[in-house]
C-alpha cells in the first residue's frame, strides 16, 4: 500500500469526503486519515474517481499524478489541494510505502541525530526528497525500519545510517536522576547550578557544552555517577577524543584505575589516530593500569611533545582529591600538590574547606592540604589558626621533598606572627651580605648630603636589570626639571655586582648631579650578596632601608627599577603625599582593609609609599631584619620572600590602623611610574 506526498511535503489526507495536505508530523493523528492507494483500481481508496497515474521515464520517473483524465490534483506550498487542467513538476505526488508513514511522522517530530555529527537536527520533506542536515534520501525509494529508539533509514543509494533521537533514552534516564537528585539535596551551589543547566537542557537537550559544565559541577558534588553520564550524554554530539580523557578522570576518581587506563587509551588513539602513540604517554597508560594516579603527569606529558594538540584540561581541576594508594610515586605526588593547590587557589572559601576536609581523610597531613588550611583560616580573618599550618606545610615539604607550586613559595619564608611581631627591635646575622657595601651620593653646589629631600626613591637590581637604570633617572630628572616648585627627591640605588662600566656610569652620575643643581639628587651603593639569585635582587630595596631612613627624615617611595616616571611624576607625589600616609599594590583587598583572595604574601612589591616619617626607621630595620632572618639556602626557594616581608610589616605597622590612617590603593589612578608590565 502506498501514500502520497507533495511536492512541498505535506501528506495527503482527509476527513471524510474532504482532501487536503497535512505536515507529516499529523500523519498519525485521529483527526486526519491518511489517504492511500486502492490497488484494485489504481485509485484513491474512498475517492474511485481520482486516478494515479505513474511517471515511466525522465528525471521524474516514480512519481504521480493524481487525477480524473481532464484535470489534476496539485498542492501548494501551503498545503491547499486545488484542480489544474495540467501537470508541472510541482504538481506531482511522491508514493511512500504506508507502513512507513508512522516512522515518518516520529521523524518530522523531533531531532535527530547523524553518526558523526555534533548537531541533532529537524527532517524535512520537499521536492520529493526527505532532508536532516545536509543529508538527503529520495523517498521515491526510501526504506525505514526501527532499532529500539533509533530508525534505520536508506534510500538504495548508499549504505543504511541509524538516525538516533534527541535527546536519546540514556539522556531522559539522566535527566531524571539529575531532577531527583536536585530534590534530595535542597538548596546548595551545586542544585543551583545544576537546576540552571537542567533549564538549558530542557530545551536544548544537544548543548554538549552544557553537559561537561554540569558532569564537573556533579563530581566537584560528589555525584561522580551522574558526572558520568553526563560526559556520555555530551559524547552522543561532541566526538573529541577529549571527551574520552574526561571519562579517563571520573573513572580515576571512582577508583576503577583499569578502566581509566583503557579510556585514557582510547582517547590518545583519538588524538594520534594511526600515528604511533609515544612510548612516554604508553608508560603513564601502563602505570595508571596498575593502580598509580599516572594521569596527573599526562597533559605535561602531551604538552612537552611538538606539534602535538594537548587535552582540552577542563576536567584536569577534578584530579583532586584521590587517595594516598594511588600517590605513592614521587612524581605522581608532586604533579598531585601542584594541582591540589591550583584548584584551591580557584576555589570559594566554602569548596577550599571542603576540598581539604576530605584530602586530610585520604591522605593525612600533607605539605598541600596544610598551605591550603592555612590560606582558608587567613582568608577568614584567623592568623592564629593559619601561622601553625604554615608551619607544619614547610616543615612536611622539606621532609618529603614536595615543593610548593610558585606562589605559594612565600611558605618557606613566612613566620608566625609572635616570631615576626618585634623583629625590628632585635639584632639579625648579616645573612646576604650587605653591610660591606660602599655608599656614594651626590651633593649639589650650595646643599650638603645632610639636607633632607621631600621623598627618597628607592630602587634596588642586579648588572642585569641594571639596563633599565638610565631611563630612570633621566626621566626623574626631566620631570624634576619641568616642575622644581613640587618638591626635591633622592634617587638611591643599590646594585649587586655591577660591571666595570656600570660603576662608571654610576660614579658619573653622581659627579652629574653634583656638578650643578638639576632639581635632584643620587645615591647608590653597590657591592656582592652572599646569595645572588631572583629571589634576594628585589630584596636590596629593603635591605638598604636602615642606611637610607637613618640619612634622611622623608618619606620613601620603594619601587621596581624596570619603569619610568612620568613628567608630572611630582605633582602626583604631592597629590599622594597631601592625601595618603601610605601606598600600596592590594590587589588581593577591598576598600575595608580585608583580603578577599589569594595567600598572605599576595603583597605586590612593585611600588610602596611610607608616609609617616617617625616609624620609617622602625619600618626599615623590620623589612631589612625579616630578609636577613628569613632567608636560608635550604630552603627549596626563597622566591616571595620580598612579599612576605613586606607584608609583615605591613600587618604590624599599618593593619591594626586601617581606620585611622588614609591608606592609597597605588594600582587605582594615574601610575606614579611607568612599567611595561602589570607592576607587582
Amino acid at each position: 500500500m502506498f501514500s502520497f506526498i507533495s511536492f512541498h511535503g505535506h501528506i495527503l489526507a482527509h476527513r471524510d469526503f474532504y482532501l487536503t495536505g497535512i505536515p507529516v508530523a499529523q500523519a498519525v493523528s485521529s483527526q486526519w486519515k491518511v489517504v492511500q492507494l486502492d490497488p484494485a483500481s489504481n485509485s484513491l481508496q474512498g475517492f474511485a474517481d481520482i486516478a494515479v497515474g505513474v511517471v515511466e521515464e525522465g528525471d521524474n520517473r516514480g512519481l504521480v499524478t493524481l487525477g480524473d483524465g481532464a484535470n489534476f490534483l496539485c498542492a501548494n506550498q501551503h498545503a491547499e489541494l486545488a484542480w489544474m487542467p495540467h501537470v508541472l513538476t510541482w504538481e506531482r505526488f511522491v508514493p511512500v510505502l504506508s507502513q512507513h508513514v508512522p516512522l515518518l511522522a516520529r521523524l518530522a517530530q523531533g531531532k535527530w541525530l547523524i553518526p558523526g555529527q555534533q548537531q541533532a537536527e529537524h527532517v524535512s520533506f520537499h521536492e520529493c526528497v526527505l532532508h536532516l542536515g545536509e543529508r538527503k534520501w529520495d523517498l521515491r525509494t526510501l526504506f525505514l525500519r526501527e532499532k529500539g529508539d533509533a530508525i534505520v533509514i536508506s534510500d538504495g543509494r548508499e549504505q543504511e545510517i541509524v538516525l538516533q533521537p534527541s535527546p536519546m533514552a540514556v539522556q531522559k534516564t539522566f535527566m531524571a536522576a539529575l531532577s531527583a537528585q536536585i530534590q534530595a539535596m535542597g538548596d546548595s551551589p551545586f542544585v543551583k547550578a545544576a537546576q540552571a543547566a537542567r533549564q538549558r537542557l530542557l530545551v536544548a537537550p544537544e548543548d554538549s557544552g552544557c553537559l561537561l559544565e554540569l558532569a564537573k559541577n556533579c563530581a566537584k558534588a560528589g555525584q561522580l555517577g551522574l558526572a558520568r553520564t553526563a560526559v556520555l550524554c555530551a559524547a552522543l554530539q561532541d566526538f573529541r577524543p577529549d571527551i574520552s580523557f574526561f571519562s579517563a578522570i571520573l573513572a580515576l576518581r571512582e577508583g576503577e584505575t583499569k578502566q581509566a587506563a583503557d579510556l585514557a587509551a582510547l582517547a590518545l588513539k583519538g588524538r594520534f589516530g594511526d600515528a604511533p602513540i609515544p612510548e612516554q604517554l604508553t608508560q603513564l597508560v601502563q602505570r595508571t593500569e596498575q593502580g598509580e594516579a599516572a594521569l596527573l603527569l599526562l597533559p605535561a606529558a602531551l604538552k612537552d611533545l611538538p606539534d602535538t594538540e594537548e587535552f582540552d584540561p577542563a576536567f584536569n581541576v577534578l584530579m583532586v582529591p584521590l587517595p594516598a594508594a594511588m600517590l605513592r610515586a614521587e612524581d605522581v605526588r608532586q604533579a598531585y600538590s601542584y594541582l591540589f593547590e591550583e584548584v584551591a587557589s580557584a576555589s570559594t572559601q566554602e569548596e577550599r574547606l571542603q576540598l581539604v576536609q576530605t584530602d586530610l581523610a585520604q591522605n593525612r597531613a600533607q605539605y598541600w592540604n596544610q598551605v591550603v588550611s592555612g590560606h582558608y583560616a587567613w582568608l577568614n580573618q584567623d592568623r592564629a589558626s593559619a601561622d601553625p599550618h604554615y608551619v607544619a606545610a614547610r616543615k612536611l615539604s622539606k621532609d618529603s621533598g614536595i615543593k610548593a607550586i610558585r606562589y605559594n613559595s612565600g611558605v618557606y619564608t613566612w613566620l608566625p606572627e609572635a616570631a615576626a611581631y618585634n623583629l625590628h627591635d632585635q639584632q639579625v646575622t648579616d645573612e646576604l651580605g650587605i653591610a660591606g657595601w660602599s655608599w656614594h651620593s651626590s651633593v649639589a653646589p650650595d646643599r650638603t648630603e645632610a639636607d633632607t629631600p621631600d621623598a627618597c626613591l628607592v630602587f634596588g637590581c642586579d648588572n642585569t636589570y641594571f639596563r633599565f637604570v638610565p631611563k630612570l633617572v633621566m626621566s626623574l630628572m626631566r620631570a624634576c626639571q619641568a616642575h622644581p616648585e613640587h618638591g626635591r627627591f633622592r634617587l638611591c640605588l643599590g646594585v649587586d655586582r655591577p660591571t666595570d662600566e656600570q660603576l662608571i656610569l654610576m660614579r658619573d652620575l653622581v659627579s652629574f648631579f653634583s656638578e650643578k643643581d638639576r632639581g635632584m639628587d643620587v645615591s647608590f651603593t653597590h657591592g656582592q650578596l652572599s646569595h645572588a639569585n631572583e629571589a634576594t635582587y628585589p630584596c636590596i630595596r629593603y635591605l638598604m632601608l636602615p642606611h637610607i631612613v637613618s640619612q634622611w627624615h622623608c618619606p620613601v617611595l620603594i619601587a621596581n627599577c624596570d619603569g619610568y616616571f612620568p613628567e608630572d611624576f611630582p605633582v602626583l607625589w604631592q597629590e599622594l603625599t597631601s592625601g595618603s600616609d601610605y601606598g600600596f599594590l592590594l590587589n588581593a583587598y577591598n576598600h575595608e582593609g580585608k583580603q578577599i583572595n589569594g595567600e598572605p604574601w599576595s603583597f605586590g612589591t612593585g611600588l610602596s609609599y611610607f608616609g609617616e616619617t617617625e616609624l620609617l626607621p622602625q619600618i626599615g630595620r623590620y623589612l631589612h631584619n625579616y630578609v636577613q632572618r628569613t632567608y636560608s639556602p635550604e630552603n627549596p626557594t626563597n622566591w616571595c620572600i620580598d612579599q612576605c616581608a613586606l607584608a609583615q610589616a605591613y600587618a604590624r605597622f599599618v593593619a591594626p590602623r586601617w581606620n585611622d590612617l588614609r591608606i592609597r590603593f597605588i594600582e587605582e589612578g594615574a601610575p606614579l611610574l611607568v612599567v611595561p608590565h602589570p607592576c607587582w
